[in-house]
């Protein structure tokens, strides 16, 4: 007997209508009218049904795989049933585009995460320009602050004042030392300021001197944010971050 081949698994008509086809289209045409029922069944069974419908499994092998040059030869060449090639050739193809799906959820795993690490680092630059931004406001405020009240007190005479407050406010300065500085500084001591009272006579004047222009700043400073348009409402809240930013 001669040897079987893929024909002989078929009648001569059905292997001459897949040979004999003018070009994949109308293997195409032939395989959809005669097998994508049977195709659709398997299909529903693989599990690339996990990422495509059945339908768009068979649909997509044809378009890719039957219709391509060379599949008629490649049929002929394996020695398989018409039926079990195709039933084959789907299955790898559906392997494929499950691989290709898999490949494409880890990149898009991998892009989303790295997208996430960005949008983190850039919150994280955007919070420390922002937080520069606000301290150095911060100080810019207070400064201009400094340079209304001084020049207020110095206009009013009272220039000693605002020494104490800088003394102690700007540089931490304690009351003692600047009592003593202040006591070092005078041409003629009285008696009365002599001794461990007229020092601390001196340090209680000198903390009411500093609450006095602390309460100048504060005005000055609200008067400072006003003009900055904070609403009235906000200016003392606003008072406190503007300070705490400064002390940070």
């Amino acid at each position: 007997m001669p040897p079987a081949d893929a024909t002989s698994n078929f009648p001569t008509t059905h292997a001459t209508t897949i040979l004999g086809a003018p070009d994949g289209r109308a293997v195409s045409a032939h395989v959809l009218g005669r097998y994508r029922a049977a195709l659709v069944a398997y299909a529903s069974a693989l599990p690339a049904r996990l990422v495509a419908e059945p339908d768009e499994l068979v649909d997509g092998f044809v378009v890719r795989r039957v219709a391509a040059p060379g599949f008629r030869e490649a049929w002929r060449a394996s020695g398989l049933p018409f039926r079990r090639y195709l039933m084959n050739g789907l299955s790898l193809d559906a392997r494929s585009l499950l691989r290709g799906e898999r490949r494409e959820a880890e990149r898009r795993r991998r892009y989303a995460a790295h997208e996430a690490a960005e949008a983190r680092e850039r919150a994280r630059r955007e919070a420390d320009a922002e937080a520069a931004f606000e301290r150095a406001w911060a100080k810019a405020v207070v400064a201009e602050a400094c340079v209304r009240v001084r020049a207020l007190l110095a206009a009013a005479g009272d220039a000693r004042a605002w020494d104490a407050f800088e003394a102690h406010v700007l540089r931490g300065e304690s009351y003692a030392a600047i009592a003593a500085a202040r006591r070092r500084d005078r041409a003629v001591v009285d008696e009365a300021e002599r001794g461990d009272g007229g020092r601390a006579r001196d340090e209680a004047a000198l903390a009411v001197e500093v609450r006095r222009v602390g309460r100048r700043m504060r005005a000055v400073l609200r008067e400072l944010l006003a003009e900055e348009g904070v609403a009235a409402g906000d200016i003392d809240r606003e008072l406190r971050v503007v300070l705490a930013r400064l002390r940070a």
